[in-house]
């Protein structure tokens, strides 16, 4: 988990919404419309610029089962928590574009503002309520640049709806090398409902097969002794594609997928991880939520948390139902500050919607239907 600070300010949306043409979104549908983005009538809008930046495709020379191997001897609790300081010199930088675009979690309909409630106001990181779709929709992300496999590290990260019903949103620290000489790491899977470090695995493990980050992370986000610096870090997100379980299923298909936003008003925010470092042992999920939180120096949100190292990459939810265990996935955990106790995430916009777009997850498939009432 990163740890970066920054201005302290009273939350507001953080984005004015582009003019063009919209879609609403049906549990697995969309139709054009025009109008501005409303959650509960399912709304989509499309940047309506060309994509300005080429983003980095990674495809594993690992095979799947080669992966899975390697993984299969691993002792998972000697993974270390992967954590980043913001109190480096990483650059301040303005919001990423609000598009109004999003799409729905898989387990229904909308979420209502009624029923989308949050989790109230909680800094201090209880454990994580298992319900709906959550119980696997999120977990944790084992990492390797080792092939020995003795070095290993372990983040978070979240399952999302997408064209391609096997797309899983992390931070770009969590699989990009920022420290050392970069490049992404080889070794990596995904172990979704995660508990008591991998001893019980009751969605199996999933090894990926692509990995996406812009560019502006790869080149300009570099960390030190743990603290982060130079501007990339405005782009701290990752798309991954996983492949198929031994029995031909997509991780959508068999855990469901949270909804996925790129730039909406946040209503509330739920961030959800495994901090590994003291005083958590990463055995357990965490969560901390607020109705009110502070813009993060680097464009985004920053809440009281003292979730630790290993958090890294879990997701941040607006209009979080605790019934249906559901959101729509808004940003993911960055960097925190253990002076004050706080967790940052950048917020998506069109910057992350382009990535999205580029790994593949929006199709022309989906673009149909009337949406929901």
């Amino acid at each position: 988990m990163n740890r970066r600070g920054g201005p302290r300010r009273r939350a507001l949306a953080f984005g004015s919404v582009v003019a063009a043409s919209a879609m609403v979104w049906s549990a697995a549908c969309t139709v054009q419309v025009q109008g501005e983005p409303d959650l509960e009538a399912g709304v989509m809008k499309p940047p309506s610029d060309q994509v300005q930046t080429v983003d980095l495709l990674s495809r594993f020379e690992i095979e799947p089962d080669v992966s899975e191997e390697y993984w299969r001897q691993r002792d998972f609790s000697g993974a270390q928590g992967m954590g980043l300081s913001g109190s480096g010199d990483a650059e301040e930088a303005p919001n990423d574009q609000a598009t109004g675009l999003f799409a729905l979690p898989t387990d229904g309909g909308p979420i209502s503002a009624e029923a989308g409630v949050g989790l109230g106001e909680m800094s201090s990181a209880p454990e994580m309520p298992t319900t709906g779709l959550k119980s696997g929709t999120t977990g944790r992300l084992y990492t390797s640049w080792d092939s020995t496999g003795e070095m290993f590290y372990v983040c978070s990260a979240s399952v999302v709806n997408s064209a391609t019903h096997d797309v899983l949103a992390t931070a770009g620290h969590c699989v990009w090398d920022t420290e050392g000489d970069g490049g992404v790491a080889p070794y990596l899977v995904f172990v979704p409902g995660d508990k008591n470090d991998a001893e019980s695995q009751p969605f199996g493990r999933w090894t990926p097969v692509e990995i996406f980050l812009r560019d502006e992370f790869r080149d300009n986000a570099k960390s030190t002794d743990s603290r982060v610096k130079g501007g990339g870090w405005t782009y701290d997100y990752a798309f991954v594609r996983l492949a198929p379980n031994a029995s031909g299923q997509k991780i959508q298909d068999v855990v469901g997928a949270q909804g996925i936003a790129f730039g909406i008003p946040a209503e509330n925010l739920v961030a959800i991880g495994y901090p590994s470092a003291p005083p958590f042992d990463g055995r357990s999920e965490r969560y901390c939520s607020s109705t009110e939180w502070e813009r993060y120096v680097r464009g985004g949100y920053t809440i009281d948390c003292n979730m630790t190292a290993g958090a890294s990459g879990g997701g941040w939810f607006t209009r979080w139902d605790p019934v249906r265990g559901a959101g729509y996935l808004v940003g993911v955990s960055s960097v925190a500050d253990a002076y004050d106790s706080t967790l940052s995430s950048n917020a998506f916009g069109r910057s992350a919607y382009e990535l999205y777009e580029y790994a593949g997850a929006v199709s022309d498939d989906l673009f149909q239907g009337s949406g929901p009432e």
